[in-house]
């Protein structure tokens, strides 16, 4: 499907790329499939000819998962089948962002979408007039939905070994909760709420500070 100049697969990675892309891999691993009807066979196609045959063929090169000619799985498609537990969610998540506007929504968006107006951010993003926006937005974000629910959420921390910040909040929830050792208080998402929190934090800080102050002094004397 042609969206402006973006190009957005009819099918899914999940689940039939991804068990397309199995069984072509246990029959000829990354090697070059010479007889493409006995491929078209493996998965389920009479023969290799048709367009939905060849639309599945353009769908998996979207996806990074074959190379541009002939019937070749790419590294990337052994590493997100069969490689290590750490190898699978990297290789997926690059191959679901392999596709040019999934990737640009989710440098903006992350996993979640606008529930309203959407369209507006599809007209944005290529330059299609509003009305065709408008048609194509719930494909979009439906297809969008589905394939990025399959990258793992990132809890490593960054080279410095802090935790890594979240990029947003979630301004849904009524209440944040501060805790400190034994020190446990639920405060409400307000400013009030916020302006309270920020100042234990605040003062959390100092006894700190006077603490490492204090362990200095003692080990000078």
């Amino acid at each position: 499907m042609k969206i402006g100049s973006y190009s957005v697969p009819d099918l899914r990675l999940f689940p039939t790329i991804y068990n397309d892309v199995k069984l072509i891999y246990d029959n000829y691993r990354l090697e070059e499939a010479k007889d493409d009807d006995t491929v078209a066979k493996l998965l389920k196609h009479k023969r290799a000819s048709g367009g939905t045959w060849f639309s599945k063929l353009a769908d998996m090169r979207l996806y990074g998962v074959l190379e541009p000619r002939g019937i070749k799985l790419t590294p990337i498609a052994e590493k997100m089948t069969y490689g290590t537990e750490e190898e699978k969610e990297a290789a997926i998540k690059n191959v679901v962002l392999s596709i040019p506007l999934w990737k640009e929504l989710f440098s903006k968006f992350g996993k979640e979408l606008p529930e309203s107006n959407f369209w507006v951010q599809i007209q944005k993003l290529t330059g299609i007039d509003p009305l065709e926006a408008r048609n194509d937005a719930d494909y979009v974000r439906k297809a969008y939905l589905d394939d990025v629910a399959h990258i793992k959420a990132e809890n490593k921390s960054d080279s410095g070994g802090k935790p890594k910040l979240p990029n947003q909040i979630d301004t849904n929830v009524s209440t944040i909760n501060i805790q400190a050792g034994q020190f446990s208080q639920t405060i409400p998402l307000t400013p009030e709420g916020i302006a309270l929190a920020k100042g234990f934090l605040d003062l959390l800080c100092k006894q700190i500070a006077e603490k490492k102050k204090e362990g200095k002094a003692e080990e000078k004397n």
